[in-house]
């Protein structure tokens, strides 16, 4: 989002009927602790090819020698920064949502920004006919009000708009079916 305000990507009459966040703290910790404990084999090769390449370097005799370690160095480094990542960096993106992520409910449609390496605004109009579904968990809730599956060659594709780990999901659900009413 590049604009301040919501009403700066309104069409002509559309008003801000909500506005929130994802709700702090750590909502998904299960999904969290499981991705860490898998990605510390990755983080383990990848530390210890990389930084084992790097100190056998200065150890190497000969050019055959210095190839070999500076190859494992440079193959290591992919399985280190994927390790990096699931042991500390999607916690860190989890903490970053909160500040980082903006939900909007307006008379006309749904919009998520998102503001993490680069900006992104996603808007999805709301209609009589979208399917709505409230889910709660662990003290937060989940609004799902677009969905689309597709299908291709990889297989089934499905797409969802929600507010994700919101704490007045009941409240956005009946904004949702008001707007239907209305349409």
């Amino acid at each position: 989002m590049t604009a301040e305000r919501w009403e700066d990507y309104f069409q002509p009459g559309e008003k801000l009927l909500w506005e929130g966040a994802p709700a702090p703290g750590f909502h998904d910790w299960p999904q969290l602790v499981f991705m860490t404990i898998f990605g510390i084999p990755f983080l383990a090769a990848g530390a210890g090819l990389s930084f084992g390449g790097l100190w056998f370097a200065f150890q190497a005799e000969s050019a055959s020698q210095l190839g070999m370690t500076l190859l494992a160095t440079v193959f290591g480094l992919p399985f280190l920064g994927v390790g990096l990542f699931l042991v500390f960096g999607q916690w860190l993106l989890a903490q970053a949502a909160p500040r980082r992520i903006r939900y909007a409910l307006s008379t006309r449609a749904a919009y998520v920004a998102k503001r993490f390496w680069w900006r992104d605004l996603t808007v999805y109009p709301i209609t009589a006919g979208t399917a709505l579904e409230l889910k709660s968990r662990r003290g937060v809730d989940k609004v799902i009000f677009y969905s689309h599956r597709e299908n291709d060659s990889d297989g089934t594709t499905l797409t969802q708009g929600t507010f994700d780990n919101i704490a007045d999901g009941a409240q956005v659900l009946r904004l949702l079916r008001e707007l239907q009413a209305q349409k």
